[in-house]
């Protein structure tokens, strides 16, 4: 038989961990609630900062422009950012994720030729550059500033060769499986496709009125291919 006591005090510790649960329940709907303003607000400063960068330039652009784009005080801006060279970092990081992390991610649910690489990731820019417009000419618009600047060289660098990691080593695969010249140094033509692809961007962001978006990437396409292919290879191409 249970003492009155001893069921008082079960009745007490069940009624303190049923208290102590809803506490921790409401803290983390709390924390979570925060956690995603942090992030929305985050999000917002960075498409400003974008934004104001492609247009203005990164040195052109003020912690005030991006704060009165967004409507936060600086204050408020620190708490998610220590400067504005921490912002352009993100957003360098942003571009590296999103742009070179889903070329790769593309790359890897094709099991095809060098040639059907070279087309996913011709589809990929293409795709990218609609639904990120400023976020696809961030670099190209901001590399010619930012290149001598020890702060940022780095992380440039760094994107960049990655980016030129993924082409040139499609175009190997495409030496190896006689789709490409023989003669080729991949690490160049990566590049060049890298120019080509930037100069592309450019021009569509001032042009893009006036410009037919679909027949713009197909004569990309097709020049940067017949000038990789060998002749038996050319009408594989297409």
């Amino acid at each position: 038989m249970v003492k009155k006591n001893n069921l008082t005090d079960l009745f007490l510790l069940d009624t303190c961990l049923r208290a102590a649960l809803i506490i921790n329940t409401s803290r983390s709907v709390l924390l979570i609630k925060t956690m995603k303003r942090n992030t929305d607000t985050e999000t917002k400063i960075i498409q400003a900062a974008l934004e104001l960068f492609v247009r203005k330039g990164y040195h052109g652009t003020s912690i005030q422009d991006i704060t009165e784009k967004v409507g936060l005080t600086k204050g408020a801006l620190y708490a998610h950012f220590r400067s504005k060279g921490d912002l352009l970092l993100r957003i360098i990081d942003e571009f590296k994720s999103s742009f070179i992390g889903g070329m790769i991610a593309e790359l890897e649910q094709s099991e095809g030729n060098a040639l059907d690489r070279i087309h996913r990731v011709i589809s990929f820019n293409s795709r990218f550059a609609v639904q990120n417009e400023h976020l696809c000419v961030f670099l190209t618009f901001l590399t010619t500033e930012l290149n001598a600047d020890v702060d940022f060289e780095p992380a440039l660098k760094a994107t960049y060769l990655e980016y030129r990691r993924v082409i040139s080593d499609i175009i190997r695969m495409g030496i190896r499986q006689g789709f490409f010249k023989k003669d080729l140094d991949p690490d160049i033509s990566a590049l060049t496709f890298m120019a080509l692809h930037d100069g592309v961007l450019h021009q569509w962001v001032l042009n893009r009125n006036q410009v037919d978006g679909e027949m713009y990437v197909r004569t990309f396409r097709e020049i940067f291919l017949y000038g990789l292919a060998e002749p038996a290879a050319s009408d594989r191409t297409r």
